[in-house]
């Protein structure tokens, strides 16, 4: 037997020698891993046959990425017994460490069947009768593919429902998932609309260095985008391909962008000392898909509470709080913004918190990039209907939520909210004819069963 609680210790306090180390002794090696990951594999290697790994530990690699390995190594090996997964509850009152209790015995199993408890108050007099009251038995359903799924088993099967009727939005999207900018100073090179227009005042040649700027708070489902925010814009490398064959860089540039320069200077030493600049103090860091931000595109922040997908015709630029997919594609964002996409997004996204009371989704794009998108085979009359269906709902979802801005009337407001309510409904209808769930199936996502 191995019992213990293995020292949670993040991956960016390792040294260099440790991780290089582990990278070498360990399979379950991940450079974003944390050191309990390695006590994984180490105690469950030092067990006799038959004999049981028992620890309470970080539940975090359940959805990371860097617990990929670790997930497919645990459920290829071993059998999974029991899973206590506490989430953000405080069972160590002085760390956060979201913690779990893992049970496994080393024997060889073809088909995992295991109890998994979700744990959500500590005013218990009992763990074990809790776990009687609270578990759930899953089998290998539950481990499939990249990422486990542990929810309730009906949801279960609706998850692996929505996988076998879609393609994974990385390849939908022909890869184009990206997140927003890294300034390495916001406070400088991020500015008001105020400041916007007194250096274009000063000098009408600024604005082509200012851009739309939106933070991951700007980003509201179906709203059209709001702003009062602007990013002086000038990448690695423009500085060299304007000013040719001039030596003194800094002095081409107030030369030429007097405004901009002025304002700039007096931070250049703390513009200087960032990590993330380009050639010069005054650029930005390299990204090869700047001019990607002024396509057309859908915008979303990385973590939030419900579903927050909006579409950009802006051109906005997105801090890195937000991801943007850069497509003109109405049907996805409805897909997107779907009850029964949120659901899935739920039970295979980190969440900061426990998902069905509040907590955050972390919407990175390792999640989003496997997430099933319903595709339509245009060549097939009803399944064209249902995509131009889902284009006209989306677009009056944009429209109300336009209108909705402006309105000024308490009573104007109602309507519109009610107008908005109807066409969601419709639109989670549809998505449900996509997916082709039951009814049954629909009252789950729906929480009424």
């Amino acid at each position: 037997v191995v019992i213990g609680n293995p020292p949670y210790v993040r991956q960016e306090s390792l040294e260099r020698e440790l991780k290089e180390y582990v990278k070498k002794h360990y399979g379950v090696y991940a450079g974003t891993a944390d050191l309990y990951v390695y006590f994984f594999e180490k105690g469950t290697k030092l067990l006799k046959k038959h004999g049981y790994f028992g620890v309470i530990s970080s539940n975090k690699f359940i959805k990371a990425k860097y617990g990929q390995k670790l997930r497919h190594y645990l459920a290829s090996e071993f059998k999974i017994l029991q899973i206590i997964d506490f989430g953000e509850l405080k069972v160590f009152q002085n760390a956060s460490a979201f913690p779990a209790i893992f049970l496994i015995q080393n024997e060889e199993v073809n088909f995992q069947k295991f109890d998994f408890t979700p744990i959500k108050r500590l005013n218990f007099n009992s763990l074990d009768d809790e776990v009687r009251k609270c578990g759930t038995i899953f089998n290998n359903d539950a481990l499939m593919g990249d990422n486990w799924t542990l929810t309730d088993g009906q949801e279960v099967k609706i998850i692996q429902k929505i996988k076998t009727n879609g393609k994974q939005l990385g390849e939908y999207s022909k890869g184009e998932i990206y997140r927003g900018i890294i300034t390495g100073l916001t406070k400088v090179f991020v500015i008001s609309d105020q400041i916007k227009h007194k250096l274009i005042e000063e000098d009408p040649k600024s604005s082509d260095l200012i851009k739309p700027f939106l933070i991951g708070d700007d980003v509201r489902r179906y709203q059209p985008p709001k702003h009062g925010k602007n990013v002086i814009l000038i990448p690695k490398g423009w500085t060299n391909s304007q000013s040719g064959d001039t030596k003194n860089k800094w002095t081409w540039f107030k030369e030429h962008y007097p405004a901009i320069a002025r304002f700039l200077e007096p931070y250049a030493e703390s513009a200087e000392r960032r990590l993330d600049k380009g050639n010069y103090w005054w650029e930005l860091r390299a990204c090869e898909y700047y001019p990607i931000f002024e396509r057309p595109k859908i915008i979303y922040p990385n973590i939030c509470r419900d579903s927050r997908f909006t579409f950009d015709n802006d051109k906005f630029y997105l801090n890195n709080a937000c991801y943007f997919i850069p497509v003109d594609d109405k049907y996805l964002l409805g897909v997107l913004n779907s009850k029964l996409i949120w659901l899935f997004l739920k039970r295979t996204c980190t969440c900061l918190g426990d998902p069905d009371r509040g907590g955050r989704l972390q919407l990175f794009d390792i999640y989003l990039r496997t997430l099933p998108i319903r595709t339509i085979n245009f060549s097939d009359p009803a399944d064209k209907a249902r995509h131009d269906k889902m284009v006209a709902l989306v677009e009056r979802m944009l429209d109300l939520n336009t209108q909705g801005a402006k309105v000024k009337t308490e009573y104007d407001k109602k309507l519109i909210e009610r107008q908005i309510e109807a066409t969601d409904k419709q639109i989670d209808i549809l998505v449900y004819d996509l997916y082709g769930l039951t009814e049954d199936e629909i009252q789950i996502v729906e929480g009424r069963k």
